[in-house]
């Protein structure tokens, strides 16, 4: 059991590792505190937990950047714990290459999971789309301002509100007429996307039926 655990440490900080190698700038200020928080609870080990709703699931304690998700989990999945968590985040085994033939285990938030055998009631008030391309996520409604996540083609957008809380970009600005629309991100935040191109033009995203 002992090397067991020593394993399933060793595989969450390598799974940790590569993802602060892969980024050195970004993530250089985090990665004492990243570790620092991450421990093993042998309480929490082989526990089935159910998500009580939709969860993206990352292969790294930050749950991010987009290009480190896995994929995305529907409501009502249950899901085993390895045991090995850190604040506000649990580690998971994606069994029978329920998201990845690769990657045996992945870390989504912990405010999403409930105890098994849970109802899950279908989502409430809750808008959804596909993103038709690649998409950026942005902190306000103009192309300028930071970069807080972003989509991969084929990914489960979800509004922020319902029906979708929207703003237009006047013509004359740097942002020429795009429509923007705030939608809901994996840490629990609210960003903005553009749903068109300029002048309105095109869509970015093709409404679909919640998971």
């Amino acid at each position: 059991m002992q090397s067991t655990i020593q394993q399933r440490l060793a595989l969450g900080l390598a799974t940790l590792s590569v993802g602060v190698l892969a980024s050195p700038v970004a993530l250089a200020q985090n990665t004492k505190t990243i570790i620092e928080g991450l421990r093993e609870d042998q309480a929490l080990i082989r526990k089935c937990r159910q998500l009580n709703r939709s969860l993206e699931v990352f292969d790294n304690t930050n749950l991010g950047p987009g290009a480190n998700r896995i994929g995305t989990l529907a409501a009502g999945t249950q899901v085993t714990l390895t045991g090995v968590v850190a604040q506000g985040r649990a580690q998971v085994f994606l069994a029978n290459g329920t998201l990845s033939s690769v990657q045996p285990v992945g870390w989504l938030s912990a405010a999403g999971l409930t105890t098994c055998g849970t109802t899950t009631p279908p989502p409430a008030n809750q808008a959804c789309f596909r993103a038709n391309f690649d998409l950026n996520v942005r902190s306000r409604p103009t192309l300028n301002s930071t970069l807080v996540a972003n989509y991969n083609t084929g990914d489960t957008v979800i509004a922020a509100t319902n029906p979708p809380t929207q703003q237009t970009s006047p013509n004359s600005s740097p942002d020429f007429g795009r429509v923007w629309m705030a939608v809901s991100i994996f840490n629990g935040g609210t960003g903005w996307v553009a749903r068109t191109g300029p002048n309105g033009q095109g869509s970015n995203l093709t409404a679909i039926r919640c998971p």
